[in-house]
């Protein structure tokens, strides 16, 4: 039985009284403020606690205080596969991306034609060296120039005999006029992507003249 009682300074106490005195059941409250909420939406710290330790307010705070200092590294980790995607990795890692794939990226070219060509990597290097895989590559790189490339071919025939011959070759062209930094992209990613012991001629459409005035 509880009994309330005044004293001299004005406080009031609480005195307990009866059998069995010394053997109390308490229940934490929660305060007069509620229990803040998770500063994560993964609450991955308070879910795993039991249940004892989620009814108290001091508990609660202690856990939410770990989880907003953990957040930002669990979330880093959540997004982790996509922070290597494509689609949706920042520049600094496309540039590690292409690093690791053996792919160099014009840092001058839109950024969706560098994730394009992170994504088509296998591909360029499964036919790299071939006629289809300079044709990817120009087309990757420059989506918005119409290239076309003609091999010239070359059968050399000897009857027991070495024959000389001159080193085969393509010529790429550029169906509408472009800048000569253009034209200096585009000899740059032949050279990338060529077939190795072979020369090409690049041939870009000359712009129409105006007409001279009368």
């Amino acid at each position: 039985m509880a009994e309330g009682a005044g004293n001299g300074s004005g406080g009031e106490y609480q005195t307990f009284t009866g059998a069995g005195f010394g053997t109390l059941l308490v229940q934490l409250s929660s305060g007069s403020k509620e229990t803040p909420r998770s500063a994560s939406s993964r609450a991955y710290l308070r879910d795993g606690l039991p249940s004892m330790y989620t009814d108290g307010d001091f508990g609660m705070r202690f856990v939410g205080a770990l989880e907003e200092l953990l957040d930002p590294i669990v979330a880093m980790l959540d997004a982790l596969p996509e922070h290597f995607d494509p689609d949706y990795a920042p520049r600094h890692i496309l540039n590690l991306l292409s690093a690791w794939l053996g792919v160099e990226l014009d840092e001058s070219r839109a950024i969706a034609v560098q994730r394009d060509t992170i994504r088509r990597a296998a591909e360029l290097g499964r036919r790299r060296g071939t006629k289809g895989g300079l044709e990817l590559a120009l087309s990757l790189a420059f989506p918005d120039v119409p290239l076309r490339v003609e091999d010239e071919g070359r059968i050399v025939y000897a009857a027991g005999e070495i024959v000389e011959s001159n080193p085969p070759q393509f010529v790429v062209y550029c169906d509408k006029p472009v800048t000569e930094d253009v034209q200096a992209a585009i000899a740059r990613c032949i050279e990338q992507f060529k077939p190795v012991h072979t020369a090409y001629r690049l041939r870009v459409k000359a712009p129409k003249k105006k007409p001279a005035e009368s």
